[in-house]
């Protein structure tokens, strides 16, 4: 459940990069190893750490060099972290508050053991709804009005139109039926580490095209279920006529694995992570 601490979900598996790496260098490394996050460490003490997110943000349509300007410039710090004794409703609420994605876990005398993720918040809401009677359809809690872009427009342009509309994804349309979607993680394997001249690349030479979707009728448990299992943040849902109809992440995941708790010290723990999502729109990928 929610009240059970961030040791049972955080993972011990935590990359670092040094201090003095360049920034193209840690963006090889998330690639090679095949990971969304690194955890910046000088003379092995976290200082910061760089995601995918920081790349969409904070690298792409820049006009520095990444071969030649260090990560410090570009990565998040200081570090966000909790004690492995906190229960896992606090930890998302520090999360909600900072609009960070992942949060790192300090064992005895301070030393980092861990790291919570949005897609560990996911694997929960997957096991909370499991075995449950479920009637609950994905349209219920998906975000309506998802960033769409056209296929001719450019990589430049879309990556301008995910920054603007502070969003890790963008669904590619024609003739009113989504063709394909390019996320933050397109963004660093296919564009940020390749020699891609994003001006005059057409967003439909590096989208994902073998989108898969989800019906609006579909049941939520089998919907997280899938993302949960091929590593997805998002998931565009379509309607009857197969016309896109809005798009599942992150935050909608949470708002379900709050609406499964039945604890009533997490439900009022909820409450001031409700009242802050209420008051702002965001997107927090995992």
């Amino acid at each position: 459940m929610l009240s059970n601490k961030v040791s049972e979900i955080m993972t011990t598996e935590v990359i670092t990069a040094a201090a003095s790496s360049t920034i193209f260098d840690v963006m090889e490394m998330m690639v090679a190893k095949n990971v969304g996050r690194l955890v910046i460490a000088d003379n092995q003490a976290p200082v910061g750490i760089f995601t995918e997110k920081d790349v969409l943000k904070r690298v792409m349509n820049q006009k520095f060099d990444p071969k030649k300007t260090s990560i410090k410039r570009v990565m998040t710090s200081p570090i966000r972290a909790v004690r492995q004794e906190t229960h896992i409703v606090e930890a998302l609420g520090k999360m909600y508050k900072g609009k960070f994605r992942h949060l790192l876990v300090r064992g005895e005398k301070g030393v980092i053991v861990g790291m919570v993720s949005m897609r560990r918040i996911l694997k929960l809401a997957v096991e909370l709804g499991q075995g449950l009677t479920e009637t609950q359809t994905i349209g219920s809690i998906m975000s309506g009005e998802p960033t769409t872009v056209d296929p001719s427009q450019s990589i430049y342009e879309t990556i301008e139109t995910m920054i603007e509309e502070n969003t890790g994804c963008a669904v590619v349309v024609s003739g009113g039926e989504p063709k394909g979607i390019f996320s933050e993680r397109d963004v660093l394997k296919r564009v940020a580490v390749k020699n891609v001249d994003t001006r005059k690349t057409p967003i439909q030479e590096l989208m994902t095209t073998d989108l898969v979707t989800a019906a609006h009728s579909a049941l939520i448990g089998e919907v997280l279920a899938e993302m949960y299992k091929r590593d997805f943040r998002n998931m565009p849902i379509l309607g009857e006529r197969g016309q896109l109809v809005g798009i599942v992440s992150m935050g909608d995941v949470l708002k379900y694995a709050k609406a499964l708790d039945v604890d009533e010290s997490v439900r009022m723990a909820w409450k001031e992570i409700e009242e802050f999502w209420d008051s702002e729109q965001h997107y927090t990928p995992g």
